[in-house]
């Protein structure tokens, strides 16, 4: 194989910006376009320089120049549209959440195995380069052995007009918990190099809009045996975005575009978009090299195992054993 020819799964949003990274590698290609809407699936096509388009993943997967989908939908429906492609042989990217539920994330995954393809997940946060020194600075002991994790994701958002589906949990699985929560009980989870042992949430419906928990506060106790605090709320004026790890030896902050180390703010520049184009470099790389990707979905599983813990506790009001899920 000299070149990675995608399926895109859902030509919707953020589909848009797995085929502009696509367009912008050598080694990838957008092959084939896939939408309910047959003027969204051929408007994709043209603009991208597909092949083809069609309207459903079966069809897809059927054509031989394609080798890989890129799994684009509402949340509810990956796990059925990843089986579909493993079965047809083909590699994975799917967005995050991985899935819905743990179960159906194992799903996925023996799947994969079964056909020997590989499975990664969107967790783009993973790819942008601040993260990727912050990791790399815990690692070299620059804060020495983390000791505490305060993660914070506050917005004010009434509607997400851009996925009507946004607000039905059947299908969003919470939009707070799994469409903002993967991205940061992932970071929390990769910084640390760690799974989450326990969990303990509380959570509040405040906008009727959401149908679920809008407002989730999280405490993890985790492997490494540092203590992780998440506060999530898009119902806040003004937002934050950010993360502090705290050490034995010093501490990090961490933002979108910038870090300082124990107040200390590091010269160099970190650039705030470029996650999606180095998350699909790494996908197509691993295929063509026939490695397991960073963020496959065995690694993944425990961003999910710990999310299915807290939508455990936050159904039944007590702490949850996320390792033992």
């Amino acid at each position: 194989m000299d070149k990675v020819r995608f399926a895109i799964i859902g030509c919707g949003g953020i589909a848009q910006s797995h085929m502009d990274a696509i367009a912008a590698l050598p080694n990838a290609e957008v092959a084939v376009t896939v939408d309910i809407s047959k003027e969204r699936a051929e408007q994709a096509a043209q603009k991208y320089g597909a092949r083809r388009w069609v309207t459903s993943t079966e069809e897809a997967v059927k054509d031989d120049a394609v080798n890989a989908v890129s799994i684009c939908l509402p949340h509810a429906l990956h796990e059925a549209h990843a089986l579909i492609a493993a079965k047809a042989g083909k590699h994975i990217l799917v967005e995050k959440p991985m899935a819905v539920s743990l179960q159906e994330c194992d799903h996925m995954i023996a799947a994969a195995e079964a056909a020997k393809v590989t499975l990664m997940v969107g967790q783009v946060l993973r790819f942008r380069e601040v993260n990727r020194e912050a990791r790399r600075l815990i690692r070299s002991g620059a804060i020495g052995k983390p000791t505490n994790v305060i993660r914070r994701r506050h917005s004010f958002t009434k509607e997400y007009r851009a996925e009507p589906w946004s607000n039905n949990p059947a299908i969003a699985g919470g939009w707070v918990l799994y469409g903002f929560g993967a991205h940061e009980m992932d970071m929390i989870l990769y910084l640390n190099d760690a799974h989450a042992r326990t969990t303990f949430a509380l959570g509040r419906k405040t906008n009727p809009h959401w149908q679920d928990y809008d407002d989730i506060d999280i405490l993890l106790n985790l492997s490494n045996d540092a203590m992780a605090t998440m506060t999530h709320s898009i119902n806040m004026k003004p937002g934050a975005w950010d993360c502090i790890l705290a050490g034995t030896e010093g501490t990090l902050f961490i933002t979108n575009d910038a870090l300082t180390l124990n107040g200390e703010t590091p010269p160099q520049k970190f650039d705030d978009q470029g996650g999606m184009g180095r998350q699909i470099s790494e996908f197509v790389n691993a295929v063509l090299e026939g490695r397991e990707p960073e963020a496959s979905g065995r690694d993944v599983r425990r961003t999910m195992q710990a999310l299915e813990a807290v939508k455990i506790s936050l159904a039944e009001k007590r702490p949850v054993e996320a390792d033992k899920l």
